[in-house]
């Protein structure tokens, strides 16, 4: 035995549906500190960035310092949904297989060679002027919103708050709160546009608070704080001007 955990049935979804936003298969890196995924999205325009760290977990064990899988996400999460929310969920990596496990179903399925997964990403190194922090239900009511009018979304952080504005040919919407209303906020300004299709995919992942970092013409850092020691991360590119 390779790898074995036991985390929350709704914890391994929400992983797996953060995943499967951007790609349909991804390296799963085992570590001594915890879980890790990163991957980019075909059109290299996202980045996906997932981490669960061994407290998150109800029990963590691995036998070897890193243990490396490829995994199929797809089917994965498909057969998830039958797995009842409010239980745990056994992982199991043994004899080049995955096997998951939640009250009577088990779900055994052969690992994918690492190496035949595209490679990851290296992380950027960006240094993002403007920094909020919101719930995140209220970021996909936002962008709801923006996406009735217009096909890209303009953060937008003053010295008085933040706001996300879609403008189509005759209509605009806009959700604005001030300082006062987040739940935290630097005093760093920018202002830069996002394609609205990759921000919809992103709020499939509505739990917890979501951190947004950002600066004009660079690409915004999207951390979504599902609970203490699981993060998903989303590096999206911006929308720049000819």
């Amino acid at each position: 035995m390779k790898a074995t955990c036991i985390l929350p049935v709704k914890d391994l979804k929400t992983l797996l549906k953060g995943l499967n936003v951007l790609v349909y298969e991804a390296r799963w890196h085992f570590t001594n500190k915890g879980l890790k995924v990163r991957a980019v999205d075909a059109a290299n325009v996202a980045m996906v960035i997932a981490t669960i760290e061994p407290d998150a977990f109800h029990a963590y064990k691995i036998t070897e310092e890193d243990v490396v899988i490829g995994v199929e996400l797809d089917n994965l999460y498909e057969m998830c949904k039958s797995f009842d929310s409010k239980e745990h969920v056994d992982i199991t990596v043994m004899d080049g297989k995955l096997s998951v496990t939640s009250g009577s179903i088990t779900y055994t399925t052969a690992i994918i060679d690492p190496s035949a997964i595209r490679r990851e990403p290296k992380l950027p190194e960006l240094d993002l002027s403007a920094e909020v922090v919101i719930d995140a239900k209220e970021f996909k009511r936002a962008i709801a919103a923006v996406d009735r009018v217009s096909d890209v979304a303009f953060f937008e952080k003053t010295d008085v708050g933040f706001r996300i504005l879609g403008e189509g040919d005759i209509e605009s919407i806009a959700y604005s709160v001030d300082n006062s209303g987040l739940i935290d906020c630097n005093n760093g300004k920018a202002k830069a546009k996002f394609g609205i299709n990759y921000l919809k995919e992103f709020c499939k992942v509505t739990d917890g608070r979501l951190r947004i970092r950002f600066d004009n013409n660079y690409p915004c850092w999207l951390t979504f704080e599902i609970k203490d020691g699981f993060t998903l991360e989303y590096i999206l590119a911006p929308r720049v001007e000819e």
